[in-house]
């Protein structure tokens, strides 16, 4: 249970996890390597920042051009059109900072990347330890490594490494007893993603549950009492500093605080009851011609279905806190998307998710294998499909 995995973790970060992290990286990178390699590279643009490197150039797709604008010329918005502005700034900040050290600005970002995705495995595996059994646990690190859009994590000029580290101290900080350092982490989180705004929500919830401050007695509805919390437990406020300090640059700078929002909409993004019913993904499945586009496009959608499924186990094992912030961690941008595209790494950020699989999946050992087997499979062809330019996400 819970109690008895805590209780044998003691509090330790389980740095075995960065080891397992790295098998999985440099595995991906090979993959990597070998799928750009056979490209032209009259025909590969990305040679022009990694020559004759393709196990780097690889990761250097699609969004990735957007967060090298921002870190090299800083901020841009026209109305109507793609632009940067939608683009929040800690990923590309911490690569313009880190750049000196590498000489190149994607390089940076790789390093970024690799760094936070073994401190990701680090953090996550603790978590999981101090609330799960450890083979319950090592099968959840496992489903977090090897679920098939985790190659973001693993070198991907992408935010969601930074993203998910961030989170995850938040959480494990405010558990130790750090509401202040939680705040501040929350904050790299909000500053990199919009719906890092969870994040916050979820620390508050939190923190009013460790203080009992968040309880429902049986027969009753749910009973929150605010005066629970102490004043250090504030500091779990300071967790919206990013989102929040993002949107006055941007009213000084171009006139809203919600520019970040009015860009998306460059990307035909809009709000609306066709975009929250998901009108789309009926006309678009009637297109597809190709069994390959079919199975690429309904991955997204596979993915938020098994992430939900597993709601009910986490609001179960881990509490209301943790549960409420994967819901809003899988609706928020659920409910952006008009056709579910992109949820494939959108799902990421709610890791209790994963330790609620990984804890059902150990308890049934004949499906173990051939269920990570599988997963670690459309690791490899979605990393390989990614590195070769397919949009996947």
């Amino acid at each position: 249970g819970a109690a008895g995995g805590g209780a044998a973790a003691g509090g330790r970060l389980h740095w075995g996890a960065a080891l397992v992290y790295l098998a999985v990286a440099t595995v991906l990178f090979a993959v990597v390597g070998l799928s750009v390699a056979h490209l032209p590279w009259s025909d590969n643009p990305k040679v022009i920042a990694f020559p004759g490197q393709p196990w780097l150039s690889g990761w250097v797709q699609w969004d990735s051009a957007w967060f090298h604008d921002v870190a090299r010329n800083g901020y841009s918005y026209v109305p109507g059109e793609p632009s940067s502005a939608a683009f929040f700034p800690a990923y590309p900040l911490a690569m313009r900072l880190l750049s000196p050290a590498t000489g190149n600005l994607l390089l940076a970002g790789i390093v970024v990347t690799v760094a936070c995705g073994a401190a990701s495995a680090v953090l996550f595996s603790t978590w999981a330890r101090e609330r799960l059994a450890p083979a319950a646990a090592a099968t959840a690190l496992a489903l977090f490594l090897l679920y098939p859009f985790s190659f973001f994590l693993a070198g991907a000029v992408y935010v969601e490494a930074l993203f998910m580290a961030s989170i995850l101290a938040a959480f494990l900080l405010l558990e130790r007893g750090h509401p202040v350092w939680a705040g501040v982490a929350g904050a790299v989180a909000t500053a990199t993603r919009h719906v890092g705004i969870a994040v916050c929500a979820g620390l508050v919830l939190r923190a009013l549950e460790r203080r009992g401050g968040l309880a429902r007695p049986p027969g009753r509805r749910w009973a929150v009492d605010v005066g629970r919390l102490r004043p250090a437990d504030l500091g779990v406020l300071l967790s919206a500093a990013g989102i929040g300090a993002f949107a006055v640059y941007l009213w000084a700078a171009f006139g809203s605080p919600l520019t970040f929002v009015d860009a998306q909409r460059g990307w035909g993004l809009q709000d609306g009851l066709g975009t929250y019913l998901k009108f789309d993904v009926w006309d678009e499945v009637r297109d597809f011609r190709s069994p390959f586009a079919w199975a690429v496009y309904m991955s997204h959608p596979a993915m938020t279905v098994l992430a939900v499924a597993f709601l009910p186990r986490v609001f179960r094992r881990f509490g209301t806190a943790y549960g409420a912030y994967s819901v809003l961690a899988i609706v928020l941008p659920a409910l952006a998307l008009s056709n579910f595209f992109g949820m494939g790494r959108y799902v990421i950020p709610a890791f209790p998710c994963f330790a609620a699989a990984g804890e059902w999946l150990s308890e049934r050992p004949r499906l173990r294998a051939p269920v990570l087997a599988v997963s670690a499979a459309g690791l490899v062809v979605t990393t390989s499909f990614f590195a070769r330019g397919v949009y996947l996400a």
